[in-house]
């Protein structure tokens, strides 16, 4: 019974409210005059009567004082009916019905009357009665007045009944509408309306030949003022947001929240794409702008994809223009956070192929398409093996080898790392197992993978179905993972320490690096990275860099790594500078598991005078081939 498309109430609805409010008007009218003439009536007989009887009594007393000879005292009786009278009728009647004595007080008037009769007594026995009547004109009188009264408030209740419940049904159906259109938490029009606004957007388009612009708005790293200041503080940030967003477009213009940490703007105008790019240069310098929440200052940015329609254009589609503004803000997102781009046909094709690389990760994740590969990680102090990392590849069919590069920025992006890498991890602890102990196998742990609930239980998991020691298990984590979540953060380092994982910092010097975090929780390894290691021998910036790490690493007594070693000298340098660990193509390339335990068995001996050497020291695999030395590079002391 409401219009769909207006959001009022039908004729046959306002057609029942109104048959309702007369009903109730028709009953007011009628029934207050009808409760207030009975309630009178009855009050006035109940008088009557009061008085009939006290004056029968009277009579009654004369009666038994004169028996046979009270009905001829017409002046005795009289005076005993006078006694009290203040209107109306009182007579005295006998047996036979007879009238005796007679008493009007005032003039009878015509019209309804009220009557009421007692007996007269004598001796038990009835003689007569005594009946009074009093006219009911005032009664009547004010059954009129009320009922005059009844028909205005029936007037006033009619009016209210019918307009006030529409008037109300039209409020709430307007809030109502409101709601299903509008955004609750920032008040701006939502995906229906926004959709609505952009069909009539493109249809004035064409009719004025002009251009419309959609810009697509995502806030970069939301997430993280989510996750640090809670979730109100996040809800606040979207107001300020859409605030700022909505003082920078022209009243002609549509801005609306999509959801989560999206937002669209409609732009319509003739100088495009000019106006699109000066208005999304704006809104990213005002974006920029730091934002107070509570005394925090919080500094987000935003990308931006930007889809133009013309009156010329062939392709009107809106979904096929919404596409396109998703995949600019895409390819905004990919290429630099914190800027624009407009949509290019090239894009289109690009997406394709990362929904194809995307579908084929799922299918290689569910075939078991993936292996493990492994590199040797060398001590400098013995020249023996250590241990090895594992490192995932991924040969497809059409593709050949894809390189890990290729495929785990966008295995985190859709939340694929997280199977991916819970089958590297119990893999790498399955295939470590057959080897010597005490060997240890690095994984790479995604911050995706390391933030989810359950990651220490997944490790857990993957050392009791494997049998792998603990402490034969090496977790690689990045600088980044300490930047949010701090508190949470060390929580998690803390039990895998509890476990007897190792634990490394990986790519150490390349991220947000802070002596901080080291204060916070002491690792025991911190690997270097590779670019550092290249540019040793190119400049002294590079080899202060290490020289200073590498002494912060003995300071605190952390086993240090260098990575990417691929040439004599880079070993040469770093074994001067006091580098513990080292590990690359100079050393050993990534091998397959089975390559991998025939290099442990040769490169577990001497390679040159040093701790490692196959003395009584040394173990024996149940093959009997000598294996590495229990006393070989064991972790600093912390």
């Amino acid at each position: 019974m409401i219009s769909e498309r207006t959001g009022m109430p039908t004729p046959r609805l306002v057609r029942l409210v109104t048959g309702f409010a007369a009903a109730i008007s028709i009953a007011i009218a009628l029934t207050l005059p009808a409760v207030h003439f009975w309630s009178a009536w009855h009050r006035e007989f109940a008088a009557v009567n009061a008085e009939a009887t006290l004056a029968a009594a009277g009579v009654s007393a004369l009666a038994s004082r004169t028996p046979g000879l009270w009905e001829y005292q017409e002046h005795r009786l009289q005076g005993l009916l006078a006694i009290g009278a203040e209107k109306g009728r009182r007579r005295v009647l006998n047996v036979d019905g007879a009238v005796i004595a007679e008493v009007v007080v005032r003039p009878r008037e015509s019209g309804l009357e009220v009557t009421a009769a007692a007996p007269v007594f004598d001796g038990g026995r009835q003689v007569g009665r005594v009946e009074i009547t009093h006219s009911a004109r005032e009664t009547v009188l004010e059954t009129a007045r009320v009922g005059v009264l009844a028909i205005i408030l029936a007037a006033v209740a009619f009016i209210g009944l019918r307009l006030l419940p529409l008037r109300l049904l039209h409020r709430a159906l307007s809030r109502a509408a409101h709601l299903a259109t509008h955004d609750a938490l920032t008040g701006l029009p939502n995906r229906v309306l926004f959709r609505d606004r952009l069909e009539q957007a493109v249809s004035r388009a064409r009719r004025e030949d002009g251009v419309v612009a959609l810009l697509y708005i995502d806030l970069d790293h939301f997430k993280d003022t989510n996750d640090t200041l809670g979730h109100a503080a996040g809800d606040r940030l979207l107001q300020i947001v859409a605030r700022r967003l909505a003082a920078l477009i022209r009243e002609t213009d549509t801005l609306a929240r999509l959801g989560g940490d999206e937002f669209a703007i409609i732009q319509s105008g003739t100088r495009q794409p000019g106006d699109a790019e000066s208005l999304a240069r704006r809104l990213l310098e005002e974006l920029s702008i730091p934002h107070d929440l509570d005394g925090h200052q919080v500094v987000i940015c935003a990308s931006i994809g930007i889809a133009l329609r013309g009156a010329d254009s062939t392709a009107a589609d809106l979904t096929a223009l919404q596409q396109e503004a998703d995949v600019a803000l895409y390819r905004a997102k990919g290429e630099r956070r914190g800027t624009y781009r407009f949509f290019e046909a090239a894009m289109q094709a690009q997406l394709r192929e990362r929904k194809a690389m995307e579908a084929d990760l799922r299918c290689a994740l569910a075939t078991g398409a993936f292996r493990l590969e492994y590199q040797p990680q060398i001590s400098l102090a013995g020249d023996c093996v250590v241990g090895a990392e594992a490192l995932i590849r991924w040969r497809h069919e059409t593709r050949g080898d894809v390189l890990p590069e290729a495929f785990i920025p966008l295995a985190e992006e859709t939340g694929l790392i997280i199977p991916i890498g819970d089958w590297v991890l119990r893999q790498a602890c399955s295939q470590a197992r057959e080897w010597p102990a005490p060997l240890r196998v690095a994984v790479n742990v995604s911050p995706i993978q390391f933030r989810e609930a359950a990651f220490v239980e997944r490790v857990q998991q993957a050392l009791l179905g494997s049998g792998l020691e603990a402490g034969r298990l090496e977790l690689e984590v990045t600088e980044g993972i300490l930047l949010t979540d701090t508190d949470e953060t060390l929580v998690t380092l803390g039990r895998l320490r509890a476990l007897g994982v190792s634990l490394a910092m990986d790519d150490f010097g390349t991220g947000y690096s802070s002596l901080g975090y080291l204060l916070k929780f002491r690792f025991d390894k911190i690997k270097i990275d590779r670019s550092f290691v290249h540019e040793l021998a190119k400049g002294e910036d590079a080899a202060a860099i290490v020289s200073a790490v590498l002494a912060l690493c003995h300071s605190l007594g952390i086993r240090s790594n260098a990575e990417g070693v691929e040439a004599a000298h880079e070993e040469a340098l770093l074994r001067d500078q006091g580098c513990q660990e080292i590990q690359g193509y100079h050393t050993g390339r990534p091998m397959p598991a089975d390559e991998i335990g025939a290099y442990f068995v040769t490169h577990s001996l001497v390679l040159s005078d040093g701790c490692c050497s196959a003395a009584p020291g040394q173990l024996l695999r149940d093959d009997g081939l000598v294996a590495l030395a229990q006393d070989v590079d064991q972790p600093a002391a912390r």
